[in-house]
């Protein structure tokens, strides 16, 4: 890191699991949705889940994510988002154009979703930059080079986006609707399957075009849920499309679900003459429980027979941002 670099914002936002699941985008590079989708933005209860940021006025450019440099040549680099608002962050700066624009990034403890919480903070850490002038819409199009649903995260909450030819974001609920209300998340050893994998196979399956009209359909009536505040019918969606997305996926060869999660996953469902809950399994080696608040200790209960470990999570809201910038010359 450049020891003269001069910190210029501060964003933390947080990651994301999906309610209606997606798969299938546009390209590697734009990354843009090829049908509704849906998803909540979440933390632990201490909030420790994260993915803060850091940019900085340097001399030299330098990039640096969860302690490895990057170089800007990735495909997914968020450089190529910094440099699209480098000019105007120069301009707030009072810098010339030799003046680089670095970054220092860090995803804590998230299981799953961290991209989503990355990307997000990036685009707050540069709005705030910027005084909050950014056209947000054009913002999330942009980090989804970054990370493609990180429209979620951008907004906290209870979300859906609409596909192409220009994907948004939309609020449906805000993160205090969800205060009954807690995530189990089993987190379990297997190594997750890269998002990639997902997305370029799912489109193979027959069942892929009938796949894009139900999620709008089940976006029309997440839509209605969402209106009426009912929280449990929400969930109940999710576990539906989750069983309907992993039906796709293993169609065309990619298995997320590991045997002892669909363990977990029977147990659950068994478990419900003794508390309310539905499942989510989303891209990754986890399964999230959606229960009462008042009955985390029953739900904790069923880890202990299986090879996982277990955090309990909360809807988050959107990400918190400072700029120093502001701070000195405003």
């Amino acid at each position: 890191m450049d020891r003269e670099a001069e910190q210029i914002s501060y964003s933390r936002a947080f990651p994301t699991m999906g309610i209606i699941l997606l798969g299938g985008l546009s390209d590697d590079i734009k990354r843009y949705p090829l049908h509704t989708s849906a998803g909540i933005t979440y933390t632990d209860v201490e909030e420790s889940m994260f993915a803060e940021v850091k940019l900085f006025s340097s001399a030299k450019r330098f990039g640096i994510i969860n302690g490895t440099p990057v170089t800007g040549t990735e495909s997914r680099s968020p450089f190529h988002v910094i440099d699209l608002y480098g000019e105007k962050i120069r301009e707030v700066l009072g810098a010339d154009e030799k003046s680089a624009i670095s970054f220092d990034s860090w995803s804590r403890n998230i299981p799953s979703g961290s991209s989503d919480a990355a990307a997000a903070a990036f685009g707050s850490s540069i709005d705030a930059i910027l005084g909050g002038t950014v056209d947000q819409g054009k913002m999330e199009n942009r980090l989804r080079t970054i990370s493609e649903s990180v429209g979620r995260s951008m907004k906290g909450g209870l979300t859906i986006t609409t596909p192409l030819p220009e994907p948004s974001t939309e609020l449906l609920l805000p993160h205090t609707a969800f205060s009954g209300y807690e995530i189990i998340a089993f987190r379990f050893p297997d190594q997750r399957k890269p998002s990639d994998e997902i997305h370029r196979n799912i489109v193979n399956s027959p069942e892929y075009p009938e796949r894009v009209r139900e999620t709008e359909n089940k976006g029309k009536i997440l839509r209605d849920l969402a209106s009426s505040g009912d929280v449990e019918a929400i969930f109940d969606l999710s576990e539906k499309d989750t069983k309907r997305y992993h039906s796709i996926i293993e169609s065309v060869g990619v298995n997320v679900i590991t045997s002892e999660m669909a363990s977990m996953l029977k147990r659950l469902q068994e478990s419900r003459e003794r508390f309310w809950n539905r499942f989510i399994v989303t891209g990754g080696s986890n399964v999230f429980a959606a229960i009462r608040k008042e009955d985390r200790n029953i739900a904790l209960e069923i880890g202990r027979d299986f090879q996982c470990t277990e955090s309990v999570l909360k809807v988050a809201g959107p990400p918190v941002a400072q700029s120093m910038v502001t701070k000195k010359r405003y």
